[in-house]
């Protein structure tokens, strides 16, 4: 163990060297920045249009931009959420020299009365855009899908559950199975009658052959409508606190200072791990221990193995020996000071 103020005199030792290599450094992002603006400037355009006019089940007018050059176009349309894949085919539009454009297309006849078409502009070179528009808003509204939550749970009796949207006059079979399952081919448990429809409050028995389980899916169904969803079948026990640790401090390629917090279990053994980014510090390299003491607040200080020096960012771990707990972060390996001394 040691102290942040300790390890702050350690990197204002490295600080002169560093200044002598701080100029070129700069230059070098400024060129790489540079580069990257030039880079931007070949990226292919991105084809958009908007819609800016509607004849209800007669056309559409849109205005498009940033399409690539003097490329014929075929669009279609098709019901909404299709994004015009597979849609009717209305025209064929060529692009122009500047890829900037005004058309009208006229709504095929299949699609007179919807309240929302998808449009589509597709290229043989690969270049693509779609969008959709509002068309028929005085027919009727689509289907409203049913839904249901789960008010409350009995452990391992009963499930009471507060429907929305359902559908009137119908009567709907209700079950329940394995997460998972979505009550699919369940047991059943009753039937809930829709009544006038909307929200319906109901109680449901949960099988002897489910009781136990800490998941249970449950569904309603009465053709074509059908509703799921799950509940906790188990009493929820508070989650425990999870361990954390701040960076405090780095000497490039040679240590990492690290603060734990309160949330640390008391007077338990961690080992110290490193590793690549993206491992979350498992099966890393062991690069020291620590114990959490009585509160759970400590600095320490790990050497940084020779095999991830050069790594611009290092995985770090800590996890009990023989225990449940563990945390991990990462950290930049250049020399900065993070916390105050």
């Amino acid at each position: 163990m040691t102290t942040i103020t300790t390890f702050v005199e350690r990197l204002n030792i490295r600080r002169a060297a560093r200044l002598k290599i701080a100029l070129p450094l700069a230059l070098l992002a400024g060129f790489l920045v540079l580069l990257g603006r030039a880079a931007a400037q070949d990226e292919p355009p991105v084809p958009t249009f908007t819609i800016e006019n509607v004849v209800v089940d007669q056309n559409v007018t849109i205005l498009a931009q940033n399409f690539p050059a003097w490329q014929d176009f075929v669009v279609t349309m098709g019901p909404i959420g299709t994004l015009g894949i597979d849609g009717t085919p209305v025209a064929i539009t060529n692009s122009g020299m500047l890829g900037s454009f005004s058309a009208t297309y006229p709504i095929p006849a299949t699609l007179a009365g919807a309240r929302q078409i998808a449009i589509r502009f597709e290229s043989p070179q690969g270049y693509y855009s779609y969008n959709w528009f509002w068309n028929n808003l005085t027919g009727p509204a689509p289907t409203l899908i049913p839904t249901f939550a789960i008010e409350s749970v009995v452990v391992n009796e009963s499930v009471t559950i507060r429907t929305r949207d359902f559908p009137a006059g119908r009567t709907f079979m209700v079950t329940m199975g394995h997460m998972g399952t979505l009550g699919i081919n369940g047991t059943p448990v009753g039937a809930l009658d829709s009544g006038s429809g909307g929200a319906l409050t109901a109680t449901f028995l949960i099988p002897d052959e489910l009781k136990g389980l800490e998941r249970i899916a449950i569904r309603t169904e009465a053709a074509p409508f059908y509703s799921y969803n799950w509940f906790d079948n188990a009493p929820r026990e508070p989650l425990a606190q999870t361990p954390t640790f701040a960076i405090c401090g780095v000497a490039r390629d040679e240590a990492v200072v690290i603060r734990t917090d309160p949330s640390f279990p008391p007077n338990r053994d961690f080992t110290v791990m490193m590793n690549h980014m993206g491992t979350l510090g498992t099966e890393g390299q062991v690069v020291g221990s620590f114990n959490s003491g009585p509160s759970g607040v400590g600095v320490g200080v790990f050497p940084i193995p020779a095999a991830l020096r050069g790594l611009d960012r290092i995985a770090i771990r800590a996890e009990q020996s023989g225990g449940p707990f563990f945390s991990y972060n990462y950290f930049e390996n250049q020399t900065a000071v993070y916390c105050q001394p």
